[in-house]
């Protein structure tokens, strides 16, 4: 069999109810062996899972329609919902999901065409709608199924039917990844922008971060010992690994210039971040008290004194010994150069001018309510956006932040526009909800 594309196959929604279809065989000898139709999205798992939070109302997919390889006249193929294979798939897989409404998605045709000489259809998408209405963390299956060719060609066999799990989420769905690329946020270069995180006497990171797997080296770059995951280097970051400690180990990396050697003291508590699971991790830091603490899941995992020879700490623009075109700024996902990726996921990421306490950090790790009324939320990257590469900064100063390339280093003033991914069919657990 020849080797199959990798492409979109759009389905479109039939707003009449599609009640249920039947697949039919084509194992008569009348077919080419070598040639078969297939659902595009369904070529490597017939499932297709649409993961929301439960917030949204209404959002698009699509999927393709494709052949193996082409023939010399237009196929016209049909498809429709196929509410009898809810029962077979429920069987297969152990559930008991049921199918999606009628009124939940909308479909404008049955049918879509492969030209003469090509291999794949026209994208065709299919809309749901009244997602908010659906019962929460209960997943519906819609199954979408080729059932006709118009020239008698067959249907490959775990590929003409794709399996759409609809699941209103009350988990976080949506988060950014940052491979090959970083946040930057552009305001945090002016006297603005950069207020609400200057002159703090006490302060708080805290974000969500999935890294699927701790790079060691990078083709072109060289080896790597450090995931950047939020803040300014030499000055205040958080960080996992280093050259000499364990690759998965948390560390906080404070000082600079203002330290009187001029260097930094590195917080390296006997903490590990697994590969390919999500973490919530803070830092809070009281100046007056001298305290530094790391909370990991909502819960105290580290504490010890942390001095500094002022009472005041700034998070905005620091510039090394004047030097001002190299990483001495606050980044999300990037430190000094790009040897030091996070290659990862986040999500929620926010600095306060607080120390929050342990029972605020677990009831709010995966939501802040209503930020703009909170003044000590001095910035608030919910990555949530799901598309494109601005991000917004939802407390009530609006720095948002912008993805930057990977690939360049900000050393000579180096700020390349990078292409930001999103995964938006996650479910990160909730940890302060199985208590």
């Amino acid at each position: 069999m020849k080797n199959m594309k990798h492409i979109l196959l759009a389905l479109l929604a039939v707003s009449a109810a599609a009640t249920g279809c039947k697949s039919e065989d084509y194992d008569d000898g009348t077919t080419p062996v070598d040639n078969t139709v297939y659902i595009g999205a369904a070529e490597t798992t017939p499932d297709a899972p649409v993961t929301f939070k439960r917030t949204v109302e209404a959002l698009d997919r699509e999927f393709t329609v494709k052949m193996v390889s082409p023939l010399s006249e237009e196929i016209k193929v049909e498809f429709c919902i196929d509410d009898g294979a809810v029962a077979t798939y429920n069987h297969r897989h152990g559930t008991s999901y049921g199918l999606l409404d009628a009124a939940n998605y909308v479909f404008t045709q049955r049918s879509v065409v492969i030209p003469a000489g090509k291999v794949e259809s026209d994208p065709i998408a299919i809309h749901f709608q009244g997602l908010d209405r659906l019962t929460e963390n209960e997943t519906y299956l819609l199954p979408v199924s080729l059932t006709s060719t118009s020239n008698g060609l067959g249907l490959l066999r775990g590929s003409e039917t794709l399996y759409y799990l609809v699941k209103r989420s009350s988990a976080i769905t949506t988060a950014a990844n940052l491979t090959d690329c970083y946040m930057w946020v552009p305001s945090f270069e002016t006297q603005a922008g950069q207020a609400p995180i200057m002159g703090l006497k006490a302060m708080t990171y805290e974000i969500l971060v999935n890294v699927p797997e701790y790079l060691t080296y990078l083709q072109g770059q060289g080896n790597i010992n450090v995931t950047s995951v939020m803040g300014v280097e030499q000055h205040c970051l958080l960080r996992i690994g280093d050259s000499s400690y364990p690759r998965q180990q948390i560390q906080l990396q404070v000082g600079d210039v203002h330290f009187p050697d001029g260097g930094a003291t590195n917080v390296i508590p006997e903490l590990t971040v697994d590969p390919g699971e999500w973490y919530h991790i803070a830092f809070t830091w009281d100046l007056a008290e001298e305290m530094g603490r790391i909370y990991v899941n909502g819960r105290l995992a580290y504490s010890d004194h942390l001095s500094w020879d002022s009472e005041t700490f700034d998070i905005g623009q620091v510039s090394k010994g004047g030097v001002e075109d190299k990483a001495y700024r606050f980044l999300i996902g990037y430190s000094y150069n790009p040897y030091r990726p996070l290659n990862g996921l986040v999500s929620e990421a926010r600095i306060w001018s607080v120390a929050r306490s342990e029972e605020e950090i677990f009831r709010d790790m995966y939501e802040i309510t209503d930020p703009a009324s909170k003044p000590e939320l001095r910035a608030y990257w919910k990555f949530n956006e799901g598309s494109g590469n601005t991000v917004k900064d939802y407390s009530q100063y609006g720095n948002d932040a912008v993805c930057l390339t990977g690939s360049n280093s900000m050393e000579n003033g180096k700020r390349e526009e990078g292409t930001l991914k999103w995964d938006n069919a996650i479910e990160i657990p909730m940890l302060n909800q199985e208590e």
